[in-house]
């Protein structure tokens, strides 16, 4: 069956940007090595014989794929297949899925295909009907859907590229759109912490990214199921082909997981109904999660709506509401994200008696130990009074589940948006301290405090240090990277910042960088060097005169006025700070008293410079617990059992 391709395609197979698949097209239009002519026009792209692509890349040695020829499949189409068309997308999954509860459908016929159908779908929950409709167009794409799928090694994974195809030409989803990794992570952990062996986690049928990652990463100890009203082929197929079972059990205690907007264009009212339903099914065993925009669940609304989330809230069951922050939903970038947490607290109190918890991470990066901390705090504040009493909460606040319900601003309050949390009063911290002194006495001098409470300047946003002149950014320079050399400047890398112990590495001649570089300059003593992405990471450099490569900047604090800034603090911040391009402009960093400021930095460098002698005294410890091993079981050596005075 001819496969055809356009420029975006042919980009895809080469491994290249589009922009040279057309430099080809236009470069390479005669000869020999002339690039192959296009074959017909649709929607005025012009469309190529794939196989030729394919060939020509290989006879030319273009491009940067060496199996373009097997690949072909997974960029290409055949003519008449637009994957815009959602009828068409639901049969060439169908055609997947059939292929692989059959074990095959090489040569099979119309009729065929709408008899397998038949006996593994005997009830048209999944994919009989697709089939059995392009049977009767003539079964034009099963000899492709066997090619797709062979092309990307498994049913499961051509499924996955399907819907990939499908939803990059597809129309913009806007709010309902696929969710970052980073939030499904999220919302995987919460699922997972109200989830037990006894509990069924009835999957969201909208998206069939998330719940296909839920049905994942759950396991096989948690049941799935859908929503009984609600069709959801699609995710049946995914699923089924996933090799999960999905049960109908309606006795079971159920976890209920519900993305809002479930369609594109839909407005607040909407959102909030859904959130309605599902409070108003729970059962008193049930839990659920809802993740929708915050100018739905959060943020301040307009009188109408904001009574329809306050009868929400007057049920009781809003147990947990965490503010997320921009960027988890790709197709709505500018958008925040929020999510509720819904289930009847240990003891089931009277609602009068109930607290939520309510937390703002808009400016942390959801790292997984970001995670683990505020699943867990939602899991405390869900517990019975003694957990609430045990857990020191790192994110989340309690707040009166009733003063929400009158609450016409937004559910997260100033108070309550915090991105770090004091665990306890004053006291307690100060007597922790000295206990925590007390128990390092052996490696550092703990430093003198004084326990009279003082207050300290608040914590304040980058653009107003940097506008009051405590704070400087200072961009990296665009190394090249086959200047670096072993000997001269130590060069700091954006990688070396996940492990500061391969700083050096890296070096380029001081004569070199200054004639390449003559504006440029080196870290001072205290300088941050810090990065935005892959994840927001930092280093305090307090040597200084280091090259600090692009895109790696450096945070440089006025000596003269920190304004309460101290750098080991302020890498700290960054290290949970949210992340991607431009977000450093949002962080805010904790600031201390002018008075501790220099004993705080002199001690957290002499903790780091112990810190980092006892690591290195482990390593000598483990290399030598290693040769002990090898020597003993190879044979090198015979090891002497000692009399015991000689081991004391």
């Amino acid at each position: 069956m001819p496969l055809f391709i356009d420029l975006a395609g042919v980009s895809r197979l080469a491994g290249v940007r589009r922009s040279v698949a057309s430099m080809w097209r236009t470069r390479f239009n005669d000869g020999p090595d002339a690039f192959p002519a296009p074959v017909f026009e649709e929607e005025g792209r012009p469309q190529f014989s794939a196989p030729d692509v394919a060939e020509w890349l290989a006879r030319t040695d273009h491009g940067k794929n060496p199996h373009a020829a097997a690949d072909v499949a997974s960029v290409a189409a055949p003519r008449g297949l637009s994957f815009s068309d959602a009828q068409a997308v639901a049969e060439l999954e169908a055609l997947v899925a059939l292929s692989h509860f059959t074990e095959g459908l090489d040569g099979s016929t119309g009729a065929d295909i709408a008899r397998f159908a038949r006996e593994v779908d005997s009830s048209d929950d999944f994919l009989r009907r697709e089939i059995e409709e392009h049977a009767r167009r003539g079964s034009p794409w099963v000899e492709y859907a066997l090619s797709l799928t062979d092309s990307v090694y498994s049913p499961s994974a051509a499924i996955q590229l399907i819907a990939g195809r499908s939803s990059s030409v597809g129309r913009a989803t806007a709010s309902a759109g696929a969710l970052a990794p980073e939030a499904k992570a999220l919302v995987v952990e919460m699922v997972r912490m109200l989830a037990h062996e006894d509990s069924v986690v009835r999957l969201d049928p909208h998206d069939a990214s998330l719940s296909s990652m839920l049905a994942q990463k759950l396991g096989d100890g948690v049941s799935l199921s859908l929503p009984p009203d609600v069709p959801a082929r699609r995710l049946k197929r995914r699923l089924l082909v996933d090799g999960h079972t999905l049960i109908d059990d309606a006795t079971l205690p159920a976890v209920i997981v519900t993305r809002v907007p479930a369609t594109r264009g839909a407005d607040v009212s909407s959102m909030l109904h859904i959130a309605e339903e599902v409070a108003l099914s729970l059962r008193a065993a049930d839990s659920a999660v809802v993740v929708g925009p915050s100018r739905a669940l959060v943020d301040e609304l307009p009188r109408s709506e904001e009574r329809e989330r306050a009868d929400i809230l007057r049920s009781g069951w809003v147990r947990g509401i965490v503010r997320l922050g921009e960027g988890l939903v790709p197709s709505a970038s500018r958008e925040s994200l929020s999510l509720w947490v819904l289930g009847n607290p240990a003891g089931a109190p009277a609602i009068a008696d109930r607290f939520t918890a309510t937390a703002d991470l808009s400016a942390v990066s959801l790292t997984p130990a970001a995670r683990f901390d505020m699943v867990s705090d939602i899991a405390a504040a869900m517990g019975a009074a003694r957990d609430v009493q045990a857990r020191q909460f790192r994110f989340a606040g309690l707040v009166p589940t009733t003063s929400l319900q009158a609450r016409s601003e937004s559910l997260v309050t100033s108070s309550a948006r915090r991105v770090k949390r004091s665990p306890s009063t004053g006291a307690e911290v100060a007597a922790r301290l000295d206990i925590a002194g007390d128990s390092i006495r052996a490696d550092f001098v703990p430093v003198e405090i004084d326990p009279s409470p003082h207050d300290v300047p608040r914590p304040a946003p980058v653009s107003d240090l940097i506008r009051n002149r405590h704070l400087r950014v200072v961009s990296g320079t665009r190394v090249r990277s086959e200047l670096f050399g072993s000997d001269g400047l130590v060069v700091v890398c954006v990688s070396d910042l996940d492990d500061p112990s391969t700083i050096g590495g890296a070096r380029i001649d001081q004569l070199t960088f200054a004639s390449e570089h003559s504006r440029a300059s080196l870290t001072q003593p205290g300088d941050i060097v810090f990065r935005t992405s892959p994840t927001a990471a930092a280093w305090v450099d307090r040597d200084g005169s280091k090259v600090v490569a692009y895109p790696a900047r450096v945070l440089r604090i006025n000596k003269k006025d920190p304004g309460g800034l101290v750098s080991e603090v302020v890498a700290a911040d960054i290290f949970d700070a949210m992340t991607g391009p431009g977000a450093w402009k949002r962080w805010t960093f904790r600031r201390v008293d002018h008075r501790s400021a220099a004993p705080l930095a002199r001690a957290l460098n002499t903790i780091a410079e112990a810190r980092a002698n006892l690591e290195a005294r482990s390593a000598r410890l483990n290399e030598y617990a290693a040769l002990l091993v090898t020597a003993a079981t190879s044979g090198a050596v015979a090891l002497v059992d000692a009399p015991d005075d000689e081991n004391p």
